[in-house]
């Protein structure tokens, strides 16, 4: 008896032993796959990174105080704002248009040479550029 329960002590180490050795086929499965998953997450993120390091450079060269200054100059200044003249104004200035007579208008505009105006508004550009460089030089002359 001895010999035949040395025989099933056997087996059953033998098939604990091939357990074993499945189980540790897969768990180096699964951490190999894990240590190529984590490589591979990292190789992303360096990407990553490289495309966000410029914007993360222009978020840094922000000055915030100024900004913070300059909301608070526009929300002052929007508190000041009078809604009520604002909403006056507005509704004269429906009222204007509303008493505009575009029927006139579009028969006076009817009868104009489009062409002989487009000339004259660019003889008028012309002579407009020719003074600003007379002043131009006058100020470089006279050191302005």
């Amino acid at each position: 008896m001895s010999e035949q329960n040395f025989e099933q002590q056997m087996k059953k180490l033998r098939r604990d032993l091939a357990f074993t050795r499945v189980v540790c086929i897969l768990t180096s499965v699964v951490t190999l796959l894990l240590i190529c998953g984590g490589g591979y997450l990292f190789w992303r993120m360096q990407g990553i990174l490289e495309n966000a390091q410029p914007i993360l450079e222009q978020v840094a060269e922000v000055d915030i105080e100024n900004v913070n200054e300059t909301l608070w100059q526009i929300r002052t200044t929007l508190e000041t704002v009078d809604l009520d003249h604002v909403v006056d104004t507005m509704e004269q200035a429906v009222e204007t248009l509303d008493e505009l007579d575009i029927d006139a208008l579009n028969s006076a505009i009817e009868g104009l040479d489009t062409t002989e105006l487009s000339e004259a508004l660019s003889n008028l550009n012309d002579a407009v550029e020719s003074l600003q460089r007379v002043e131009d030089s006058f100020g470089s002359v006279f050191g302005r």
